[in-house]
């Protein structure tokens, strides 16, 4: 992603107010603003290694990006003694307010963007090409929707977030990374249904969507083996 190097750092220090405010709670704003620091220059560093959906995959450019964040974020604080639990209730601490800061056509995007008939026509095409090759290490079916149960659905066979933190040290913290979704989709209505995640074990990630309906996620934590 270093072509993209300017929208990855945009991205992040749009995240930065709400994780500064997450970690200082915790650390105090001045360490708070130190592990932020670090965690750019870590995320910096990771660029040349993360794969690129590319402009005719926004979503999945964005899924990327996001988990990207996550990933620097949890391994500028591990060396302040925090585990993978710990680094997440820091994680989510920062998602809920970024999502709940929204306003405009960003949170239109966020809670509308997933059921417009475009945005379900590119991932129809996106999911096809991903069994051709990955497209930006992302593999996935396309799944229609079934009246009165989901709108529609996406089953992930391989899983680009859980890629890059096993990559870059944190497969420990991969697991805890598809939570983001649980804010996610209760903040924008998304209507999640999902009962397992490959980070979290399963053979696949089974995502099914329902406008307004509540969100009903199985999580698999800790991870034991």
């Amino acid at each position: 992603m270093r072509a993209i190097r300017g929208t990855v750092m945009g991205e992040l220090a749009r995240w930065r107010p709400s994780l500064v405010e997450a970690i200082a709670q915790r650390e105090g704003r001045e360490a708070a603003e130190a592990i932020c620091d670090d965690a750019a220059q870590r995320l910096d560093a990771m660029l040349d290694s993360i794969p690129d959906a590319g402009w005719t995959a926004p979503h999945m450019r964005a899924f990327t990006i996001g988990g990207a964040i996550y990933v620097a974020t949890y391994l500028a604080l591990v060396p302040r003694g925090y585990d993978a639990a710990r680094a997440w209730d820091v994680c989510e601490a920062a998602t809920r307010a970024r999502f709940a800061g929204m306003r405009g056509m960003e949170r239109s995007m966020a809670a509308n963007g997933l059921f417009v008939w475009p945005m379900k026509a590119l991932s129809r095409w996106i999911a096809k090409r991903s069994h051709e090759a990955p497209v930006g290490g992302w593999v996935f079916d396309f799944v229609e929707g079934e009246p009165g149960t989901f709108e529609y659905g996406v089953d992930y066979k391989r899983c680009a977030i859980r890629e890059l933190a096993i990559a870059n040290g944190a497969a420990e913290f991969a697991p805890y990374i598809c939570l983001a979704d649980v804010p996610g989709s209760e903040v924008f209505g998304w209507g999640l249904t999902r009962t397992e995640t490959i980070a979290q074990g399963g053979s696949r990630c089974d995502f099914r969507f329902q406008r307004g309906a509540e969100t009903r996620v199985r999580v698999k934590l800790p991870i034991t083996r």
